[in-house]
């Protein structure tokens, strides 16, 4: 097993210290990318179609995200910021010292799990520790000590065919649906923004169920009482919370068509 760095970034920004993880931020690219036909194509093609809606949508960490693309300068990084595929499958349960959060990174990015960091960051609530990778703005995964602990999933995306030589096109229209939208926060700057603002798991609660945000998402949230722990089903302005069977895999808790 190789350890994992732990990194403290005082003023909670990603591109602060990404020149010198620079081998290991371009590898995470090299990682999502490097098995896709024609990646390094899709990645020209749609780094500026992302960089133009992430700038729509209001979000306060674009300029971070101009950073780390320049000092990278390879294409890919603003589509990569679009996009949670690295968020896997995670379980709430309590626990004899409180609730827990259990997370796994099961999906196939080959190297990706050797290159996660936790980062420690800042915000206006206080401290918070961010289970991420290098060169990476979002939230995915965290813990705020003595407030709350969260994680993100991609919901199920809609599909238009059944067949699977049909399936990169329902990628790539669902893509394209969200793009359209503006004035609405990405579920992994959402997430970011908790951890640095809320003080407490209900404080977290109330904006994971009620922020727009620019596609449909899952988030996973614990606190530190037993029985702090819900998932919530979001859609771009709707949002179903459970408290019961706190665990997903992508999927939606009640099957739609």
């Amino acid at each position: 097993m190789q350890s994992v760095k732990l990194i403290d970034v005082s003023d909670g920004a990603a591109s602060g210290h990404v020149r010198e993880r620079e081998a290991e931020a371009l590898a995470v690219r090299d990682a999502c990318l490097g098995w896709l036909p024609l990646g390094g194509l899709l990645a020209r093609l749609a780094d500026p179609i992302v960089r133009g809606w992430m700038k729509r949508s209001g979000t306060a960490y674009a300029a971070e995200i101009d950073v780390v693309a320049r000092t990278l300068k390879k294409p890919g990084i603003w589509l990569l910021h679009g996009a949670y595929l690295f968020g896997c499958t995670a379980l709430a349960d309590d626990t004899a010292q409180g609730p827990r959060l259990r997370r796994t990174l099961d999906w196939p990015f080959p190297g990706l799990g050797h290159l996660v960091e936790v980062r420690r960051q800042r915000g206006a609530a206080g401290e918070f520790l961010n289970v991420t990778w290098p060169g990476f703005v979002g939230v995915l995964t965290a813990v705020a000590p003595g407030r709350f602990a969260a994680s993100i999933n991609q919901a199920p995306m809609r599909r238009r065919w059944r067949t699977p030589m049909l399936l990169w096109l329902d990628y790539a229209l669902n893509a394209l649906h969200g793009l359209r939208g503006s004035g609405r926060l990405l579920p992994e700057h959402l997430l970011r923004h908790v951890f640095e603002t809320c003080t407490s798991f209900d404080d977290a609660r109330r904006q994971l169920e009620t922020v727009p945000v620019a596609r449909p998402v899952l988030f996973l949230l614990i606190g530190t009482r037993p029985g702090e722990r819900i998932v919530i089903e979001r859609e771009e302005t709707g949002a179903r919370t459970y408290r019961d069977d706190t665990v997903f895999a992508n999927d939606w808790r009640e099957r739609h068509p």
